[in-house]
């Protein structure tokens, strides 16, 4: 969280072998009533690694866009969003986001 703001980040790593992760990182714009995936990448060797080169270095480990996809939606549906509503706001859930919206990063829509 940032200080005298609604805008927050959470970060999540998911470890595929020693010193090789996929890392994303969601954003809340308070503005645009949006939490926003701003990054995903893999991190192999002390280098990050994105866009198609990423989808080809993450077929090396057994995963693919699919399985970005459903981490990806996992972290925002149940780690982010569904402690947020368990913990805080009661008056929404994931069937009911009101006005805000999901937008996860370009490599995982396409």
């Amino acid at each position: 969280m940032f200080r005298d703001s609604s805008e927050w980040v959470y970060r999540y790593k998911y470890q595929l072998k020693e010193n090789v992760s996929v890392r994303m990182m969601f954003k809340y714009n308070s503005k645009k009533r949006a939490l926003i995936q701003e990054e995903v990448y893999l991190y192999a060797d002390d280098q990050e690694v994105e866009g198609s080169d990423f989808l080809k270095k993450l077929s090396t480990y057994g995963k693919d866009r699919t399985w970005l996809k459903k981490q990806s939606k996992k972290v925002a549906e149940q780690y982010i969003l569904g402690a947020w509503f368990k913990n805080g706001s009661s008056r929404y859930s994931l069937k009911n986001l009101g006005d805000m919206k999901i937008e996860y990063d370009k490599l995982i829509e396409e």
